[in-house]
């Protein structure tokens, strides 16, 4: 590997390769194009509102760690029941940002980390240099 590197056309490939990593990275991974698209299913209003609150709160976790603080369903309902519409509404929006996972899973930090890595390790091999890692 390390004679492929010191000949012309090793390097030049190398060269290349780098150029297009760059070049790929540079571009965007998912464009999206903003657009109503007809559904018919997708209900809006109070009603939803209710219904996605509903849906949260039958939930396991959620259950379980309401009865855990001493809620009953039969009170979370009635609860529920003497809320106006724009509590309803409020409430649903807090939960579906709560519910929300946030960030990724890592596995693109990790892949763009060894990306760079791999990068910068070319870039050190084709200017003659070398990497050693000691304690």
């Amino acid at each position: 590997m390390s004679d492929l590197l010191h000949t012309r056309t090793g390097r030049w490939v190398l060269q290349l390769m780098l150029a297009l990593s760059f070049a790929l990275a540079m571009c965007p991974a998912n464009e999206a194009f903003a657009g109503f698209a007809p559904t018919p299913g997708v209900r809006s209003g109070p009603d939803a509102d209710l219904d996605r609150v509903r849906a949260v709160l039958e939930n396991k976790k959620v259950s379980n760690t309401l009865a855990a603080m001493g809620y009953d369903p039969a009170e979370i309902e009635s609860r529920l029941a003497g809320l106006s519409d724009e509590e309803i509404s409020d409430l649903a929006g807090r939960l579906d940002g709560a519910m929300t996972p946030s960030g990724g899973s890592g596995v693109a930090i990790a892949i763009g980390v060894v990306v760079v890595l791999l990068v910068v390790l070319g870039i050190l091999s084709i200017m003659g240099k070398r990497v050693v890692v000691s304690e």
